[in-house]
């Protein structure tokens, strides 16, 4: 008659002391290499040739009045700005989008506004922001047949994944440029020092890990 067996004896290679520390070193010089790269890939700049600038209404005062410096320099002709639904204040303004909001404040400024266009998405809409604003851009675009190009201007460590999900909204039939706005917020040669920092680098390498690789519109 059989007998059950329930453990058995199995011989395993293990690591030695000085393995241990070889795979300490390793982990260490991939951690490293992570804290010294991860930035400056997601801030990406890599603009192309062209007089249209689209620019993502959600970023702050000191991003917009970059843009602007930009635009007067570089002889741009048109800008287009995004506009996602406002999480906050719309209650106690007129604009309902981030997009107008914007617009308002480079009228503000005297802004010449016949060169300015707002292209909102729908209230409804409460998720993958980014790329149906690209899709919005891409309907307002059949319009303009001149344009085959634009350059997009975002936020430190946001630029990437815009630039991506903007390419998927488009199918990849316009030139797209990016143009990444340094974040003030925190330092980006040690955003791993500061909470803000640590906080938006770390969202937007999932974000842009998840966009890159499981989002399939």
């Amino acid at each position: 008659m059989g007998r059950f067996i329930f453990f058995r004896k199995k011989e395993r290679w293990t690591a030695t002391l000085l393995g241990q520390l070889l795979k300490l070193l390793i982990l260490t010089l991939l951690v490293i290499i992570f804290l010294k790269t991860i930035h400056p890939f997601l801030s990406e700049v890599n603009p192309v040739e062209t007089k249209t600038m689209v620019l993502e209404g959600f970023v702050p005062d000191y991003v917009v009045a970059k843009a602007v410096k930009m635009f007067l320099e570089e002889d741009y002709e048109r800008i287009i700005i995004t506009g996602k639904p406002r999480i906050k204040g719309s209650h106690l303004d007129f604009y309902e989008n981030d997009g107008e909001y914007t617009a308002a404040t480079l009228s503000r400024i005297g802004f010449d506004m016949d060169k300015v266009s707002v292209i909102p998405i729908k209230n409804t809409v409460t998720k993958d922001r980014t790329y149906e604003s690209g899709k919005a851009i891409k309907i307002y675009l059949n319009n303009l047949p001149d344009v085959r190009s634009f350059n997009l201007v975002s936020i430190g460590c946001h630029a990437r994944r815009s630039r991506y999900l903007f390419e998927k909204s488009f199918d990849k039939k316009m030139n797209i440029g990016i143009i990444a706005i340094a974040n003030k917020g925190y330092d980006a040669n040690r955003w791993w020092q500061t909470s803000v920092g640590f906080r938006q680098v770390i969202q937007e390498t999932i974000a842009w890990t998840y966009a890159r690789f499981f989002f399939f519109p």
